[in-house]
């Protein structure tokens, strides 16, 4: 019995003993696992990000981190509120009439990035209120407070808590209006006559190339679409997938902003406009800055001794090497020719011209930090040239040429139609080279000029009297204008034999108003301590030469057209005198353009394009003409400048205008081409619809003549007596009795037909304030030969665009389809870059009525004079103007 007690008491105590050694093991396990548990560190939301993922990385400014399809910007606590441009450059796209590669669409936007909490915002800065004043500086910083455009929330924070990432992939694939391949200039679009309908699939884009440097950044996003276009009646396209790889470029704004240059509405100079506030007790006041490259010397003593000094960072343009290569030399030229007119401030190697760099990993053309000439092979017949610029000074800091490869048909075709009369060299259908590349380097010099800051000078070729343009000195030494930032061509002034005598038939390289427009923007003060010190310095400059015609600037007219010596395509001081010889070589054109191209033009497509831009050039010359009747000269003017704002036409000329017209109804039946008719494809004389739309003109100029009467300080020329000049032309024969030949019957028709027209109750030809703009257009390009036409691939060459037609032209200044302008005042347009006019209009109606009744009288009294057919006419007419008076 005891045996068995102790024997039960060992087995008990060896159990208890194995379950302590058990639990006591268990216990050791666990506080091991613990301990090795806080000894491995957890993952941090850093590293959770990349780990077991595909990532792409680019370290620079901001560090990208392109991470399964989205992408991660880690931005240093540091850049925080820095001051960028964000901005959208095509480098891909599906068809190139919506964009073309190379082009930057829209304006970049300006902007910073805040942090708040766990939320980064990007942000848009607004930079339009400028002071002086320490104490209005801080409520302007609280009244523009950056305006949120998206918040994005902090994914993690780096190691050393240094910089945040945030994931911009909705942001960079959305089709945000700022950053899309859809801006307002694609041909597709056919200047405004048609639209795009467009459905973003962000299911089927994603995020490319990633690139990173130490002052900039750039993602490249494909984006997909449906796009429809269409115009009034019917889709071209419909529906249809298109994709745009744009590339998206973040660039530090200057850390030390540019000294700003004040502009002067008396110069053709890019602005961007400020509101200043002071404490000087006038009110707010509006301040422009001129846009202009940061051109300074790197040695300023060496400056102000007066000698040749580097910039301290040149204009660097490189050249695409898609171009072809004929091209190239020439492209470079226009860049550098430029230098010319920096050496006369003090500049060398201002301008910079080089290849696209085959060996620099950094060098992207699709960077907003480089400025480029790009290529576009596309049958679109232009070039643009459109730059950024810091919104804070008004500094360039990217600028583009766009030159589309049906450039050298629109040049080609300039200098045949303006100069074949005169160059038997041009009259092929392949320009020689010399003379092709010249065209180009005038077209890239051009362009350049307006990437260097310049408006166009509409007033460029109004100081050349018409005949110099014939003599072999002037032009040699000035070519066909005094600015190349004038639409002057070619001299078409120029008669045959007239080369021979050495008279120059092309632009110059720069012109005398080029030379101070560099001067005016580009010289460098260095004893001059601020923007507003130097106004009265460069005001003085543009005063000097006021009385002077070679430095007249005269504003483009976009919506309307008062001055007729501030128009596109024109040459010389006289319309008529510069129309009569024009209308004399395209004469000649038609008469020979058969022996010089037929052999090569089997199918009659070269003759077919020349006739067309024959008549172009003719529909120009017209226009040229009727601005004279009822035109205002206008000018910006200060105080004791010699021009006037503002002087009227002379009433000579104004009726040398209008007789040159009347002979030209009279005269127009050598325009329709017979010659060509049996290569042609079947179409109706043209002349019939000019002649149609030229008396239309004729008999809307009176709503001008009322607002040049108002303001005329000599004999005025009066609405009556131009009617009755216009009476007295028309009823010529009918007055002597004569028989009347179909092309006089034809006239007293559509003259008769616009005075019933005027003498109704029409909107529009009633008294009260005029405002003369787009609704009264001169002379409109007939629907014939638009059809024809380069219209018919959508953007319209620079030489006629919104010319004729009362369509809007849609420009990007710096674009060569100019900005879209606002008017004032003709008095005083100030920095609105056109002018309406708005004055009192006598009520019209009665002018009318008066020729009506005086031309049924007319017709009354000679009924029966004439050939029986006359006679017929005159029988109709009356019937017309009886039924119209019931």
């Amino acid at each position: 019995m005891v045996y068995m007690k102790f024997k039960i008491l060992f087995v008990l105590v060896f159990l208890l003993g194995v379950s302590f050694l058990a639990d006591a093991g268990g216990r050791n396990k666990k506080k091991d696992r613990e301990t090795a548990k806080k000894e491995i560190p957890s993952l941090s939301s850093y590293q959770k990000l990349f780990k077991n993922k595909s990532c792409q990385s680019a370290k620079g400014m901001i560090t990208l981190h392109k991470i399964d399809g989205k992408i991660y910007f880690e931005i240093p606590l540091s850049l925080l509120g820095k001051e960028m441009l964000l901005g959208s450059t095509v480098t891909q796209i599906t068809d190139n009439r919506f964009a073309i590669v190379g082009e930057k669409p829209h304006e970049p936007l300006h902007i910073v990035f805040t942090k708040t909490d766990s939320i980064v915002s990007l942000r848009s800065v607004t930079c339009d209120y400028i002071t002086s004043c320490d104490n209005i500086a801080e409520r302007i910083r609280q009244s523009t407070v950056p305006a949120v455009l998206e918040n994005f929330d902090i994914k993690a924070w780096t190691p050393d808590s240094l910089a945040v990432l945030i994931d911009l992939s909705g942001y960079l694939l959305s089709d945000n209006p700022a950053l899309n391949p859809f801006g307002p200039n694609a041909s597709i679009m056919a200047g405004g006559r048609s639209q795009i309908d467009k459905s973003f699939q962000k299911e089927n884009s994603q995020i490319l190339n990633i690139k990173a440097f130490a002052d900039n950044i750039s993602v490249q996003s494909s984006l997909t679409y449906s796009v429809s276009v269409k115009d009034q009646k019917s889709y071209s396209i419909y529906q249809r997938p298109f994709t745009a790889v744009m590339t998206r470029s973040l660039i530090f704004l200057p850390v030390q902003n540019m000294r700003p240059r004040i502009a002067d509405p008396r110069m053709n100079i890019f602005y961007k406009k400020k509101s200043a506030f002071d404490n000087e007790g006038n009110g707010m006041r509006n301040v422009y800055y001129t846009q202009k490259w940061r051109i300074e010397p790197n040695d300023v003593g060496k400056y102000k001794t007066g000698e040749l000094i580097e910039p301290q960072k040149p204009v660097i343009f490189y050249v695409d090497n898609a171009f072809p290569p004929l091209w190239k030399k020439y492209i470079k030229q226009g860049i550098e020719q430029w230098n010319v007119a920096f050496e006369q401030i003090g500049f060398k190697n201002v301008m910079v011209a080089k290849d696209f760099p085959m060996d620099d990993p950094e060098f992207d053309p699709d960077n907003l930090k480089y400025s480029c000439i790009r290529y576009s092979p596309s049958q679109v017949e232009n070039a643009m040239g459109p730059s950024w610029v810091d919104p804070r000074s008004g500094e360039i800091l990217n600028a583009s040429v766009y030159l589309y490869h049906d450039m050298v048909k629109l040049v080609r075709n300039w200098r045949f139609v303006q100069t074949s009369p005169a160059d038997e060299e041009v009259r092929t259908k392949v320009l020689p080279e010399e003379i092709l590349g010249d065209c180009i380097r005038y077209v890239v010099s051009h362009e350049v000029g307006h990437c260097l800051g310049f408006m166009h000078n509409m007033a460029g070729s109004s100081g050349i009297p018409v005949d110099s343009l014939r003599s072999p000195s002037f032009t040699q030494k000035y070519g066909t204008t005094y600015s190349i930032m004038d639409y002057a061509r070619n001299n078409y002034v120029a008669q045959p034999g007239d080369k021979e005598r050495g008279v120059k038939l092309t632009p110059p390289s720069m012109g005398l108003f080029d030379f101070f427009a560099v001067k005016w923007l580009y010289t460098y003060f260095p004893d001059i301590d601020s923007c507003e010190k130097e106004v009265p310095v460069l005001s003085d400059w543009i005063k000097e030469r006021s009385g002077d015609p070679v430095y007249r600037y005269g504003k483009q007219q976009i919506s309307s057209r008062l001055d007729p010596s501030a128009v596109e395509e024109d040459l010389g001081d006289d319309a008529v005198k510069a129309a009569t010889y024009g209308v004399k070589n395209l004469k000649y054109i038609l008469n020979n353009l058969n022996e010089w191209v037929g052999d090569s033009d089997e199918d009659f497509t070269f003759r077919r394009e020349i006739y067309n831009e024959v008549v172009f050039q003719y529909l120009r010359y017209l226009n040229h003409v009727i601005l004279n009747i009822g035109g205002l000269y206008l000018n910006e003017r200060y105080a004791g400048d010699l021009r006037y704002s503002y002087t009227t036409v002379p009433k000579e000329k104004q009726k040398m205008a209008l007789q040159f017209l009347l002979n030209e109804l009279e005269n127009m039946e050598w325009l329709d081409g017979k010659q060509f008719q049996e290569g042609f494809p079947l179409i109706a004389n043209v002349s019939q619809f000019i002649a149609d739309d030229v008396c239309r003109g004729l008999m809307a100029r009176p709503l001008f003549i009322t607002l040049c009467v108002d303001k005329t300080i000599d004999e005025p020329y009066t609405e009556e007596e131009y009617m009755d000049d216009i009476y007295r032309f028309v009823w010529k024969k009918t007055l002597r009795g004569e028989t009347l030949r179909d092309i006089d019957k034809k006239l007293q028709l559509r003259f008769l037909a616009q005075v019933l027209k005027g003498s109704t109750l029409q909107k529009g030809m009633s008294g009260g304030m005029l405002g003369i703009n787009n609704e009264f257009p001169a002379i409109a390009i007939p629907e014939v030969i638009k059809s024809q036409s380069r219209e018919i691939f959508g953007i319209l060459s620079e030489s006629v665009s919104g010319m004729f037609t009362n369509k809007e032209s849609e420009c990007n200044e710096g674009n060569d389809m100019f900005i879209q302008k606002k008017y004032l005042s003709p008095e005083r347009a100030g920095f609105g870059f056109e002018v309406a006019a708005q004055a009192y209009a006598q009520p019209l109606e009665h002018i009318y009525f008066n020729m009506l009744k005086k031309i049924q009288q007319l017709l009354k009294m000679k009924v029966a004079t004439g050939s029986e057919d006359t006679q017929m006419h005159y029988r109709l007419l009356i019937y017309k103007i009886e039924q119209a008076l019931k």
